[in-house]
């Protein structure tokens, strides 16, 4: 990949940011809290929604079970037998947002606040591991709509 291809993709997410920023929202919605068996369904809906995302990027993309929470398993395997293979391993539930009354709002209502550095999201899950998460398929996402393919063959394997 050359400067120009890498300038293009920086380009490209620069000009997406609000549907970008939106996709991580509806994420961060879900209230994909595994230790609370009351959320199961929470987390069901999170992994599915993950799997849809992944799909349509262009990814064949699977729910695995398991004994517990399902995986996402998505593979782009578009770049030929001598390309690279990479895994990105992330994950889509969150930890309990107690205790509730620390939070100036709804932790599953993500806002875009100032800060010290500048604009932050403030949501459970916005930085450990949905933030983290959303920023590599977006940059995915740019990459595969600049360069109309990836250098290596990716799989994407992300739990609850």
């Amino acid at each position: 990949m050359n400067n120009s291809s890498i300038e293009a993709v920086l380009a490209h997410i620069d000009a997406n940011i609000d549907a970008s920023r939106a996709r991580w929202f509806d994420l961060l919605r879900i209230p994909s809290i595994s230790a609370q068996a009351a959320h199961k369904g929470d987390c069901i809906r999170a992994a599915e929604h993950m799997r849809d995302l992944l799909a349509g990027m262009g990814f064949e993309a699977r729910l695995a079970e398991t004994v517990g929470l399902p995986g996402v398993i998505a593979t782009h395997h578009h770049a030929g037998g001598n390309a690279p293979r990479v895994l990105f391993y992330g994950h889509y539930d969150v930890q309990p947002a107690d205790p509730i009354g620390l939070w100036h709002a709804d932790p599953f209502d993500p806002q875009l606040v100032d800060g010290p550095g500048g604009p932050r999201v403030v949501a459970r899950g916005a930085v450990d591991d949905k933030g983290q998460v959303m920023m590599v398929l977006e940059a995915i996402r740019a990459h595969l709509a600049v360069n109309e393919g990836l250098p290596v063959n990716l799989t994407v394997l992300l739990e609850g």
